[in-house]
């Protein structure tokens, strides 16, 4: 699959100059203006055309030669949700007595500073804020360029340049777990391991060995015992963070960063919080999709580089572009001893279906509730509200068959949402376990 690109830069010849219709009636009036004066012998008339003859003669004068080329320029293709971007627009070569004036169409989730999206250029240049208000790929509005010479005689455009894409992340919610991530067994991490070895808690106090750092040594019992001590350590360790996104449906009024998200909204954005909250960690993570066609596949990785491709893939995806989705690609070959994480509303299925499968294969699975509580709050709307509660009647048999199984069900608070859940797993991990095969 071919890596997208946002399109940051967009160039095009604006054409040749063309007389506009005010310098042509300039023409016509003064031309005919005279014939009349000199056929009527009336000096008066040619004083009153004089004006219209020097603007006509001027404007021709002073018309253009060289073809001008525009340019316009994203300052960042890729930002976050709410943040501001600067559209920069230049002409070549920058003619000193051109006026000019550059605007951008509006386009969805794109807000324009000006709000008119319209700029006068100045010196060749000019510059227009745009500011993404909801995640995803999308199109800038089509920047348009129009030209005028001295006296408005003649005029280039407006001419459309090439569309510019901008990539938006998502705004990572506000997140952070105080409980370790089940299951460590990598070898860098923080995550604090059961069997001692090079790491940063401290295990015990012991004879010296050789191999052991000097700067282990803890003098005050060295001293206290006559023979060398030194402190061990547990050894820290990194865990395997499984993350499956449900991009079935975007349930609810899509408001953007300043209104009420929706379901995906909230799914994505505590997709992208979980993700940096262990990657940050020395964790690594993989992240799968479910219901979203075209979305890139993203293998094992850690560390910020990772973070960045989790938010670009997230950022991919587009809602229920793939309703015959099964999942079992996205689950095929999971680490049986990864956390299993599933964001979801739990309004398809499937995702209930994908939960129960994983599991079945004994691996730690938490299901993470996005579904938002607005979407019910609305009494004025009778026969929607009847709906949502037959909907949510049999949403509750479906999560209690999930909590039979002993799968978890945490409805997404922010921080601290998956504090005592991963506290629980980490007591049940060394309980036998009994899985089918």
């Amino acid at each position: 699959m071919q890596t997208w690109r946002p399109h940051g830069t967009a160039t095009r010849h604006l054409g040749g100059w063309a007389s506009t219709a005010a310098h042509q009636r300039a023409i016509l009036l003064a031309a005919g203006g005279a014939i009349v004066a000199v056929a009527g012998r009336r000096a008066d008339l040619l004083v009153i055309v004089a004006p219209l003859v020097t603007a006509a003669l001027w404007g021709h004068l002073a018309r253009p030669r060289a073809e001008v080329t525009g340019t316009a320029r994203l300052g960042d293709t890729t930002v976050r949700e709410g943040a501001v971007t600067g559209l920069h627009v230049r002409i070549q070569p920058a003619l000193p007595d051109v006026h000019g004036l550059v605007t951008v169409a509006k386009a969805p989730w794109i807000e324009r500073k000006p709000s008119s999206g319209i700029a006068e250029l100045e010196d060749g240049a000019a510059s227009i804020g745009l500011r993404s208000t909801r995640w995803g790929r999308r199109r800038v509005g089509t920047v348009s360029i129009a030209l005028v010479s001295t006296w408005g005689a003649f005029r280039v455009g407006p001419v459309d340049l090439p569309d510019l894409d901008t990539a938006t992340l998502p705004l990572p919610a506000a997140f952070d777990a105080s409980a370790p991530t089940p299951h460590p067994r990598g070898i860098v991490g923080l995550n604090r391991s059961n069997r001692p070895g090079s790491g940063s808690e401290f295990h015990t106090i012991r004879q010296f060995h050789p191999g052991d750092r000097l700067r282990r040594i803890h003098w005050p019992t060295s001293m206290r015992t006559g023979a060398l001590h030194v402190t061990s350590t547990f050894t820290d360790e990194d865990a395997h963070v499984f993350l499956l996104v449900d991009c079935f449906s975007d349930l609810g009024p899509r408001e953007g960063i300043d209104g009420r998200p929706t379901s995906l909204d909230v799914t994505v954005r505590a997709a992208g919080a979980v993700s940096e909250h262990f990657l940050r960690s020395n964790d690594r993570l993989t992240l799968r999709t479910v219901g979203a066609a075209a979305v890139p596949t993203l293998g094992v990785g850690s560390g910020t580089n990772h973070l960045r491709r989790v938010l670009d893939t997230l950022a991919a995806i587009s809602p229920a572009t793939e309703r015959r989705d099964t999942g079992e690609q996205a689950i095929r070959g999971v680490d049986p001893m990864a956390l299993c994480l599933v964001l979801s509303p739990l309004i398809e299925t499937t995702m209930v279906t994908l939960a129960h499968r994983l599991a079945a294969r004994g691996m730690t699975v938490v299901v993470v509730d996005t579904f938002p509580d607005h979407l019910v709050d609305d009494p004025t709307n009778v026969y929607q509200a009847l709906a949502w509660r037959v909907r949510l009647l049999s949403r509750d048999a479906e999560v209690h068959s999930l909590r039979l199984r002993g799968v978890p069900v945490v409805p997404w608070r922010g921080p601290g949402s998956l504090d005592q859940v991963l506290r629980d797993i980490a007591r049940r991990a060394s309980a036998p376990r009994m899985t089918r095969r």
